[in-house]
């Protein structure tokens, strides 16, 4: 499994997770809410139906009361007026009034005559509930409601749930009292759960659908900043070769003008000098003018061939260190050049590797090389010190000074490989060890600094002392 792969794992599978624990709490809670809800909603429905019901009763109360408490009349008369205007009054399509005595004897049940004058104190609905011991007990204690199952007359005398509520005529001993049936309630609250689980189910599948599309938008933008990334890439490390495979092209052709026109035609010399000493030793004539002329120009080969091997790779820089190479490079500058050279040497005992010298000391050479080239300067100081967190090494130069920013920014595709080539490659080894390359250029000077975090040196800075 590649690397990228396991990032997008990364990201998606936190998300997945994260998804189907925002659903399940989203249902726990709508759950939960949904509960409330109902509860909210049937207290509610149930308090209205009560205090209908306290209403109806008292308002059969108040109609009753003046033959319940007419003394002109006698019991049984009084009753008779009662029932019958308990009879005549009626509410909603099942609503009426009903009379028991306290022995449990029918006395007014609208619509069910049937039942009058029956006893009924032992009847019970098909919970067990005895619901005339209970309306009568109700009524004794001042009034009360009670849950129970009884013929839905509007429904040809099918079952419903039904509340009632009774009061006592005392001196009557009758119970008084009505009640509504409450399927309906149970209905609407039914219809009330089917809605709240059709929007929980909505919300739950517009949440997955959010979270799928962004599972799915993610995956496909990481697999296009991953493409752009790789194309980027694969930019870059052409641009890479190409540079150097220009820098290589361009050290070849440097070391072949070495040859040819230093080494090559020295040579040449030699040979020259050699052919003619054997000439004047075949005709005994004194031939050593032309040797010792040989042997100054196969010192001189020697030394040139040392030169360019020390260009190619310092022997100094891993046996005495990258002050003393700096020190050797500078003085070999002069001597080339005549550009008065100062070295201010920072000793680094073991605390740099061997690569980190190396890119140093190739900065300094290709500063060297540019200011040579370019600067028509007089002279050049190189410094290596430790600041707070950085090795810095700087080169500065009296010369005419460069348009940096123009020249940093020359970035065309005709452009971008020769133009800038040895600023590029500064830069790019510094950036391996996550350095970076300053340059400040003006009419009368350059400062080049070169700086590697100390986190990159091999030991602490206490390593390091000036010579």
């Amino acid at each position: 499994m590649n690397i990228n792969l396991k990032l997008q794992l990364v990201t998606i599978v936190p998300l997945v997770l994260a998804l189907v624990a925002v659903l399940i709490v989203t249902q726990v809670q709508y759950q939960s809410l949904s509960e409330q809800t109902v509860y909210e909603y049937r207290h509610s429905v149930m308090s209205h139906r009560k205090d209908e019901l306290r209403n109806y009763v008292a308002l059969a109360e108040g109609a009753t009361e003046h033959i319940y408490k007419n003394k002109n009349l006698s019991n049984e008369q009084a009753q008779t007026l009662v029932k019958q205007v308990l009879s005549n009054m009626r509410f909603g399509k099942d609503g009426y009034f009903f009379a028991y005595h306290y022995d449990g004897t029918a006395l007014l049940i609208p619509g069910q005559e049937w039942r009058i004058g029956k006893n009924w104190l032992d009847l019970e609905d098909r919970n067990g509930v005895k619901l005339i011991q209970g309306l009568i007990e109700n009524a004794k204690s001042g009034g009360g409601y009670l849950n129970y199952v009884f013929n839905q007359p509007s429904k040809g005398g099918e079952v419903g749930k039904k509340i009632g509520y009774s009061r006592e005529l005392e001196d009557w001993q009758w119970m008084i009292g009505t009640g509504v049936y409450i399927d309906d309630i149970d209905q609407e609250i039914a219809v009330l759960n089917a809605s709240i689980g059709k929007h929980i189910r909505n919300t739950s599948v517009m949440t997955l659908i959010i979270g799928l599309v962004a599972v799915i938008a993610i995956f496909f933008t990481g697999q296009f900043i991953r493409f752009s990334e790789r194309k980027l890439a694969n930019r870059k490390l052409r641009e890479l070769n190409e540079r150097i495979f220009q820098t290589q092209e361009e050290e070849c052709k440097r070391v072949s003008r070495e040859l040819h026109d230093g080494i090559s035609q020295t040579i040449a010399a030699a040979r020259f000098s050699l052919e003619t000493a054997q000439l004047k030793h075949q005709n005994n004539d004194d031939a050593s003018n032309e040797m010792e002329r040989s042997m100054e120009l196969i010192c001189k080969i020697m030394g040139d061939i040392r030169a360019i091997s020390h260009q190619l790779h310092p022997g100094l820089l891993e046996d005495y260190g990258l002050g003393a190479a700096l020190e050797e490079l500078g003085r070999d500058f002069s001597q080339r050049t005549e550009i008065q050279v100062d070295v201010e040497r920072l000793s680094l005992r073991n605390i740099l590797s061997t690569e980190v010298k190396t890119a140093l000391y190739r900065i300094a050479q290709e500063s060297l090389t540019n200011i040579e080239r370019h600067a028509n300067a007089s002279k050049v100081s190189i410094s290596l010190k430790l600041v707070p967190n950085w090795l810095v090494l700087e080169i500065i130069d009296n010369g005419q000074g460069f348009d940096y920013q123009r020249y940093d920014k020359s970035r065309d595709k005709k452009t971008k490989v020769h133009q800038g080539i040895g600023l590029r490659n500064m830069k790019e080894r510094l950036s391996f060890y996550q350095g970076d390359l300053t340059v400040k250029s003006e009419h009368g000077g350059t400062k080049v600094s070169a700086r590697i975090p100390q986190s990159q040196l091999r030991f602490n800075a206490s390593n390091a002392s000036e010579n």
